[in-house]
């Protein structure tokens, strides 16, 4: 009997014990259910100007616009694969590999603002479809310069780096797991701009 008491005790203790085994496949779910995951942002002002002195035309026709817009850097979490998650249940780790960092030029429909206006008595005024020619200028522009800017684009990159990292530290810390983040490109950190529909 006292066999017995010691038997079912022990039988108690080993099921108090045994924690049910952690879903890998539905934490991987959880992480793509994330889709695209905005991590940094910067807002821009872009200038655009429109100067016409023809010779022979009475008067100036000048005008400066400007609108502002945002930088949106971002991971694609829907581009996650199971095998970039590794698990090691023995130290109790996982290697998470995310998709590189993208950015994008958020908003095409951004109001432009008029900053100076000289057009003469016998020029014609700026319409609509001319301040809409300059906007696309303005957003080819813009495009060309945030590319042959790696100092600018860099420092957005490795903002949304380190909250990525912070994040998925935390979240997996939350399942019971210390978490190894890397990124798919991390020999090469390019990301591409693109423009937002």
């Amino acid at each position: 009997m006292k066999y017995l008491k010691f038997i079912v005790i022990a039988i108690l203790m080993i099921g108090c014990t045994n924690k049910p085994p952690i879903d890998h496949v539905a934490i991987y779910e959880e992480i793509r259910y994330a889709d695209k995951m905005e991590l940094a942002s910067m807002a821009v002002t872009k200038t655009v100007k429109t100067e016409r002195t023809d010779w022979y035309k009475v008067g100036k026709r000048i005008a400066v616009y400007s609108y502002d817009t945002h930088l949106k850097a971002y991971i694609d979490l829907s581009e996650l694969e199971p095998k970039d998650l590794e698990f090691d249940e023995d130290n109790k780790t996982v290697r998470i590999s995310l998709p590189p960092i993208a950015i994008e030029i958020a908003g095409r429909d951004m109001e432009l603002r008029k900053e100076y206006e000289n057009i003469g008595l016998f020029r014609t005024e700026i319409d609509p479809k001319e301040r809409a020619k300059m906007k696309e200028l303005a957003n080819s522009s813009l495009k060309k310069e945030l590319n042959s800017n790696p100092e600018f684009k860099q420092k957005l990159i490795e903002t949304a780096r380190n909250k990525a990292r912070k994040y998925f530290e935390t979240l997996l810390k939350n399942t019971g797991y210390t978490a190894i983040v890397r990124f798919s490109d991390d020999s090469d950190t390019k990301a591409d701009y693109k423009q937002a529909l």
